[in-house]
């Protein structure tokens, strides 16, 4: 499609009203699962972290530990 100016695009040949909101909608879903994922993440992290704490298993080698 060809648009002779900037307005003529983000008219979208007379559709925008229904093509703009549907992009809104996607990008903040996919920012919202982004945010959720690294919330998830570093939430696992730390809890991994904890429970090789708990068992003794820092991540430092035996031969270094006193």
């Amino acid at each position: 499609m060809y648009w002779a100016s900037l307005g003529d695009f983000l008219a979208m040949g007379g559709h925008a009203a229904y093509i703009w909101p549907a992009f809104a909608i996607a990008l903040a879903v996919l920012l919202g699962l982004a945010l959720l994922s690294r919330i998830r993440l570093k939430t696992a992290e730390r809890e991994h972290a904890e429970a090789r704490r708990e068992a003794g298993r820092d991540g430092t080698p035996d031969e270094v530990r006193p």
